[in-house]
């Protein structure tokens, strides 16, 4: 019988380093694409007991926060590329500072904005050489930062919210 091979590759088109990292954040997002297949527009837009955060909420958290970091903090951009800024129309957050986004967006919309960041992300980090990719970035918040770590901060950032999502989904469809 063959055993499958469970091992990290490196993403093609990166210095090998690097696109074992980025393979993982590849990896990370294919098991949560898997598990959004037949997901409804119910299921998107449930809140469950207090919290506002619906699964849509934490689908629109995770493209705005992969995005945030990349043209923000890593290319140390003013603003969104006008080719993202249209995915993000409404606050990630309500008053109370928590997830949230309005109900209604389809599951398609939720990963077509998710396909259009991790594009731009994996296309801006070919730029990305191993000097720059340990070279530290002076925020405005007075802390300094590596693309190395951006991305290890987005990996563990979306598996945690990945973690949300299927309990979520769980919940959901173990009561109806």
């Amino acid at each position: 019988m063959n055993e499958p091979k469970l091992e990290i590759r490196a993403l093609p088109g990166y210095p090998p380093e690097i696109g074992r990292l980025l393979w993982m954040m590849e990896d990370v997002r294919r098991e949560l694409l898997e598990k959004l297949k037949g997901v409804t527009q119910q299921e998107l837009d449930t809140i469950q007991g207090e919290d506002p955060t619906t699964i849509g909420a934490l689908l629109y958290h995770i493209a705005d926060v992969e995005t945030g970091w990349l043209h923000f903090d890593l290319l140390g951009q003013q603003k969104l590329d006008n080719e993202i800024e249209p995915w993000f129309t409404a606050p990630t957050r309500n008053e109370q500072g928590e997830i949230w986004c309005p109900p209604g967006e389809s599951l398609e919309q939720h990963l077509e904005r998710l396909s259009a960041v991790r594009r731009d992300f994996l296309q801006k980090l070919q730029s990305v050489d191993l000097e720059d990719w340990r070279r530290f970035r002076l925020l405005p918040d007075e802390y300094e930062v590596t693309p190395e770590w951006i991305v290890y901060h987005l990996i563990e950032h979306e598996a945690h919210h990945r973690g949300q999502i299927f309990r979520m989904l769980g919940m959901m469809r173990r009561f109806n």
